[in-house]
């Protein structure tokens, strides 16, 4: 995984079934059914829009999902950890799944015909981590092995098979945009 690697980048290059998959779903709407369509040309436009939609860099958004875990809620505490002190913790071997809904309307014919929900599973893997925190904030990580894996699917049906990046060494730091992300505060 290297800086500035995206998350539509996770997807294979073709989505077979995305087609198969969503047209069940249009044929449902009584205008569209009676309609002669392209049907391959609506899933190239399909997997243009999922694409676009996950948009997104895998760092920032496996930081975030870091950020939520219970592991760092304490970081949060500011009479646990004063404002203005920075610590470094080394994290082991950690796994983590996020599921994001990517979600494309679809308009046939000047006329909204569905909404289409997909689901991609997130998953990230790393060991050996070092996280720089300060203030309720992860500012940093580093120094560890990191990859992460995707699959997209539709109304539970996967799409494809899963992808996963290649197992990286972080060199140094990577650093997130200031303030950093925000570790989110106990309930």
């Amino acid at each position: 995984m290297a800086e500035g690697l995206k998350l539509s980048e996770l997807l294979p290059d073709r989505l077979d079934r995305l087609g198969e998959e969503t047209r069940k779903e249009l044929c449902e709407d009584e205008n569209v059914s009676g309609m002669r369509l392209a049907w391959g040309y609506i899933a190239s436009q399909l997997d243009g829009a999922i694409r676009e939609a996950l948009d997104f860099d895998i760092f920032e958004l496996l930081a975030k999902g870091w950020a939520a875990g219970k592991l760092l809620v304490e970081y949060a505490d500011p009479a646990k950890h004063p404002p203005g002190q920075r610590e470094v913790l080394k994290v082991g071997e950690y796994s983590f799944d996020r599921d994001l809904h990517p979600t494309v309307d679809v308009t046939l014919a000047s006329q909204r015909c569905a909404e289409l929900k997909f689901t991609l599973t997130l998953t990230g893997h790393f060991s050996g981590l070092h996280l720089t925190i300060m203030n309720g904030h992860i500012l940093s990580c580093g120094s560890g092995d990191a990859w992460a894996s995707a699959q997209l699917s539709y109304k539970g049906v996967p799409l494809h098979a899963e992808k996963e990046t290649k197992k990286a060494a972080l060199p140094g730091h990577f650093n997130f945009t200031a303030p950093g992300i925000p570790i989110p505060k106990m309930a």
